[in-house]
């Protein structure tokens, strides 16, 4: 559904037609569609009458929200101070070397997009991979190139 136009206005007419509600707006389309295609961010602002610009600004800020499909298991490498300090760069680089692609890549089976995110907010546990959404923490590189591998190679295996 994803490269298919379709009428937004079932999802759209719940929510007021206001700013305040961007964010949940687009969360909502997104769960729907998959992802956020330029067309779908026209009508979630065309209906909460917010500029494109704001539109594009909050729908490519937020790690969450994607504008192209994604993979089938999304791994995301914080990158922020506190996982950059504790390892981060060797960890993000041995994901990448496992998964032969690099930050910001989709293995070519569609199997697994790997990123690298910013701040994942759990400082605390540096450094942080997380996995479908699931944070792990305190991960050394080859812990997480294993906890990557067991994600894959079921389809690996096949």
């Amino acid at each position: 559904m994803d490269g298919v136009r379709q009428d937004l206005t079932f999802i759209l007419e719940a929510f007021p037609r206001a700013q305040h509600a961007l964010l949940p707006a687009l969360q909502r389309v997104q769960a729907e569609l998959g992802s956020l295609p330029l067309w779908a961010l026209e009508a979630v602002g065309e209906h909460l009458r917010v500029p494109k610009s704001e539109l594009y600004g909050v729908a490519t800020h937020y790690p969450e929200l994607r504008l192209e499909p994604h993979a089938e298991h999304v791994v995301r490498v914080c990158t922020g101070l506190s996982c950059r300090v504790a390892g981060a760069p060797a960890l993000l680089a041995a994901l990448e070397a496992r998964l032969s692609l690099r930050s910001g890549q989709t293995t070519a089976d569609g199997a697994v997009t790997l990123e690298e995110i910013h701040c994942a907010f759990i400082c605390s546990v540096a450094p942080v991979v997380e996995m479908d959404g699931v944070g792990h923490g305190g991960l050394g590189a080859e812990e997480a190139a294993g906890l990557v591998w067991e994600l894959v190679a079921p389809r690996m295996i096949r």
